[in-house]
C-alpha cells in the first residue's frame, strides 16, 4: 500500500508539474468547440495560467476537483467560461466561495471534489449552459468522453469506456485494491494514442456528468486507465455544498 501510495502522490505531482510546462492537458483528443460542450469551464490563475478544469452545474456553481486548490491561492483563482480557447475568448469571473469535500485526502484521492461558488451569474447561452449530474450510477463498459484543452491551447474530447471500481481495482489493470475506493471510477481511453487531460476535466454520458479526471499512472491508456472522481457517488455532497456557499 504504501508503493502504490507514494506512486499515486508522484503522479499528481508529475500531473501538476506538466500542467506548468507548454504541453497542457490533451494529447490526440478530437478538436471540439464549447458550444458541443457549453458546460465546459476553466480554472485560471489572475495571469491566465489554466489549472483545472471543471464544470457549470448552476448559474453561479461550478464543480472541479479539490487538488486544484492544493497549490494555488483560492484568492488567486478565476473561472473561464464560454471558451473554446482558454486564454483568449469566453468571460473571466472571481471565485465568490469554495468548498473542499471534508473526507479529501490526498493521499489516496478519495472524495476529490470541491464546489466553486462565481461572483456572478452565468447566463445560459449557446456557449454557457448548466449540466446535471446523472442520478444513475455510470455502468461498466459504457462509451464516454471528456472534455478538456489540449497542447494548443482548444478545447477538445476524448472517447473513453468505463470501468468500474471494483473491476479497476481487480488487478486486470495496474492498480491494485487500495489504490481505488467507491467515489472513484476508472475510464480507459478508446484511442490507444491518447492521452487524458488535466485534473478536473468532466466525464459525461448521455449528457449528464458522471466523473471529474482525478489522477492516474500514466495516460489512461495501455492498459492505466484515468481515476475519475465518481460525481454520481458524491452527488448528496455536492448539492448540500452548493446550497451552503
Amino acid at each position: 500500500m504504501f508503493v502504490h501510495s507514494a506512486l499515486r502522490i508522484l503522479a499528481i505531482l508529475i500531473a501538476y508539474h506538466a500542467s506548468l510546462s507548454v504541453a497542457l492537458g490533451f494529447i490526440g483528443g478530437a478538436e471540439t468547440s464549447i458550444t458541443a460542450h457549453p458546460y465546459v469551464v476553466s480554472l485560471q490563475t489572475a495571469n491566465g495560467t489554466h489549472i483545472c478544469g471543471g464544470a457549470l452545474i448552476k448559474k453561479k456553481i461550478v464543480v472541479t476537483t479539490a487538488q486544484c486548490f492544493v497549490f494555488y491561492d483560492p484568492k488567486q483563482i478565476f473561472v473561464r467560461v464560454g471558451n473554446n480557447n482558454y486564454d483568449s475568448d469566453g468571460e473571466l469571473i472571481p471565485i465568490d466561495a469554495y468548498r473542499i469535500n471534508e473526507n479529501f485526502d490526498f493521499t489516496t484521492m478519495d472524495s476529490d471534489v470541491a464546489v466553486v461558488k462565481l461572483s456572478k451569474s452565468v447566463k445560459n447561452s449557446r456557449v454557457t449552459r448548466e449540466i446535471k449530474i446523472a442520478g444513475d450510477k455510470p455502468k461498466n463498459g459504457k462509451s464516454a468522453a471528456v472534455t478538456g484543452w489540449g497542447a494548443n491551447k482548444q478545447l477538445e474530447y476524448v472517447n473513453v469506456r468505463l470501468i468500474d471500481y471494483k473491476k479497476c481495482r481487480s488487478g486486470k489493470y495496474i492498480y491494485v485494491e487500495d489504490d481505488i475506493t467507491k467515489n472513484m471510477i476508472c475510464a480507459e481511453a478508446l484511442n490507444k494514442s491518447v492521452c487524458d487531460g488535466e485534473p478536473g476535466s468532466p466525464l459525461v454520458l448521455k449528457g449528464k456528468l458522471i466523473g471529474l479526471l482525478s489522477w492516474g499512472y500514466g495516460c489512461g491508456n495501455q492498459g492505466n486507465p484515468a481515476v475519475y472522481t465518481n460525481a454520481n457517488n458524491l452527488r448528496k455532497w455536492i448539492r448540500k455544498a452548493a446550497k451552503e456557499l
